[in-house]
């Protein structure tokens, strides 16, 4: 079979301002559920926070951008064609992502960290005993709010390339299912002939 013609250049541009565009989403996604976390008093909400934020809003992202940058690109790709632009893409926006939480998180100091830590033990110690649960069950429920918010020690240079690196691979496993999801072969008469 051959290789649609598609113009890399463009493919790797859609790639990455579309990877921006998502680092954006993920990142203001991110910001707004620590302050609402801060804040809430609803336990529903500190539930469903966490999967609204980290799967329902960068999923729907994902899918929406991967079809704007196909229709970007002439509305067909291959499987190879659909990974390098949806692997430029994700790699783009994890980074984005992560430097731009890492500045968050620096400017923002520990006295949000702190305030979302309290609140969310306060309304989970409260959810716990309206539902009549017994001591035990309301430390063991805190220990594990205690855990998500342990203060881990500065990570190494080696530390820190091999978290990156193990992104990567995941990255492509991702792209990759993406591409598989969202290639599109063109009609046999519009293919490239050899």
């Amino acid at each position: 079979m051959a290789e649609i013609s598609l113009d890399q250049r463009e493919l790797k541009k859609g790639g990455a301002i579309n990877g921006l565009i998502f680092g954006i989403i993920v990142l203001l996604a991110g910001i707004i559920s620590v302050y609402m976390l801060a804040n809430t008093a609803r336990f529903a909400f500190v539930v469903a926070t966490p999967l609204i934020v980290s799967l329902l809003i960068p999923l729907g992202a994902a899918v929406f951008l991967t079809l704007n940058l196909r229709k970007r690109v002439g509305g067909y790709w291959t499987l190879r064609q659909a990974t390098t632009g949806l692997f430029i893409m994700f790699i783009v926006a994890y980074t984005f992502s992560t430097v731009g939480n890492s500045i968050f998180y620096k400017v923002s100091g520990p006295g949000l960290k702190a305030q979302t830590k309290e609140n969310l033990i306060r309304v989970t110690t409260s959810f716990l005993e309206s539902q009549g649960a017994n001591q035990d069950e309301i430390d063991a429920s805190l220990e594990k709010v205690n855990a998500g918010f342990a203060e881990g020690a500065e990570l190494s240079t080696g530390q820190m390339v091999q978290g990156y690196l193990q992104a990567i691979i995941i990255i492509f496993v991702v792209a990759l299912i993406f591409a598989a999801i969202f290639k599109k072969e063109p009609p046999v008469f519009m293919r490239a002939e050899d």
